[in-house]
């Protein structure tokens, strides 16, 4: 994939960065990689990496910023250990994000925003040594979480209204539980499409054409 993408950087000789603009529009889909920031702990592994998709929308409000809107369909594992307990459940994931993207420069941009994660389908329990007569559960349970997604994104290459983005992400949960790892890494390679841009409409004429001599 990345050689491909290197290669299409290579030969494409008119290849030029975004340029936003107010009131431009565009919207980015790809498959969207993610991992829980879990290292493992004793004979318990860490956490592996999973695929899902994502689209990301932007709406430029000036030429260095956007309002963004992502949605990322994904599976996550969530872990968490509590007196001597330890339980790994995973579940299918609708994570939706709201915020601001700010462009550095040509090709690089961050943004912050704000999260919620629904859990969708049926809970798995991928691990658990709880003792008897001890409860323990996950964030999995919980009908909705909340946090901040932090994003890096990188222009690989353009062409027209077409670009390739890598975009970069951590996301931080706010509605953890105790002793629970609930953060995840995330990592989108996706198709860019420029949409629309703002029309300028321009006042007619208002000069009295003169006679011909």
């Amino acid at each position: 994939m990345f050689v491909f993408l290197l290669s299409l950087f290579i030969l494409e000789s008119k290849s030029f960065a975004y340029t936003a603009k107010e009131g431009n529009v565009s919207a980015t889909i790809g498959p969207f990689y993610s991992r829980t920031n879990y290292e493992g702990s004793g004979t318990h592994p860490p956490s592996p990496i999973l695929g899902g998709m994502g689209l990301i929308a932007n709406g430029d409000t000036s030429d260095h910023g956007a309002l963004e809107i992502a949605i990322f369909y994904m599976s996550k594992v969530y872990f968490r250990e509590q007196t001597g307990d330890y339980l790994s459940e995973r579940t299918q994931l609708l994570h939706i994000t709201m915020g601001y993207r700010r462009y550095i420069t040509e090709r690089f941009s961050a943004s912050l925003a704000f999260f919620s994660a629904y859990p969708m389908g049926d809970r798995k329990i991928v691990e658990s040594s709880i003792a008897p007569g001890h409860e323990l559960n996950t964030s999995v349970a919980d009908n909705v979480k909340y946090g901040f997604d932090l994003s890096l994104q990188e222009e690989l290459w353009q062409s027209g209204r077409y670009s390739v983005i890598l975009d970069a992400r951590y996301s931080l949960s706010t509605t953890s539980k105790t002793n629970e790892q609930g953060d995840h890494f995330g990592a989108l390679i996706g198709v860019k499409y420029f949409i629309q841009e703002k029309q300028i409409q321009t006042r007619p004429s208002t000069s009295i054409p003169q006679p011909e001599p």
